[in-house]
């Protein structure tokens, strides 16, 4: 009984962004046009206001989903609500996984050894971020999680706008720290 009891405390509700985010908070209500939230913190409560435009469905602690996402009627191209339910899994999956680790590590030492070469040594940390960045990763298992047993062409999709955009965000931080360290280092080593 005890369990139960903490469970229910514990659980909230959620709200699932078009973007694969999720918030945890207590969902006051519900329009057309905006979901309205409270988030506590601590002792701290915060309220917060969202388009429905930028919010794909509310889950309530009974596990209950209500999909504010509806399809442009007048867009041919427009995702079905089946399609973005997939898209918006696989863009949640690579926020929770994807972190590119291994391209960053490489866009720091491209950055050390461009930073080494001078001026024009800035070429190689750009020709290597723009091709790192150019492979969009493919969704994997990872040691947290596994990929659900539906991975469709949606899924996917979201998957790989996530996970390129942090790639590339991470190559270009990595680069940047890269050149300027080794710039800094070798000016402090010359005086």
């Amino acid at each position: 009984m005890f369990s139960a009891v903490s469970v229910s405390l514990i659980a909230q509700d959620k709200v699932r962004f078009s973007n694969g985010k999720e918030l945890e908070c207590k969902i006051e209500g519900a329009s057309d046009t905006t979901v309205w939230v409270t988030k506590t913190k601590g002792k701290k409560t915060k309220e917060a206001i969202f388009s429905n435009k930028e919010v794909f469905s509310i889950v309530y602690k009974d596990s209950i989903e209500v999909v504010l996402y509806k399809p442009d009627a007048s867009d041919e191209k427009a995702f079905s609500v089946d399609q973005m339910r997939s898209y918006v899994a696989g863009e949640a999956f690579a926020r929770r996984n994807y972190k590119g680790c291994i391209a960053t590590g490489g866009s720091f030492i491209s950055g050390v050894g461009g930073g080494l070469l001078g001026f024009w040594g800035l070429l190689v940390p750009l020709i290597y971020d723009i091709s790192v960045s150019s492979y969009r990763p493919s969704p994997r298992n990872y040691r947290n999680e596994v990929l659900p047993a539906t991975v469709d062409d949606f899924f996917i999709l979201g998957y790989q706008d996530v996970a390129q955009k942090k790639k590339t965000h991470n190559v270009i931080k990595g680069s940047v720290i890269g050149v300027v360290g080794i710039v800094l280092y070798t000016t402090l080593m010359s005086k």
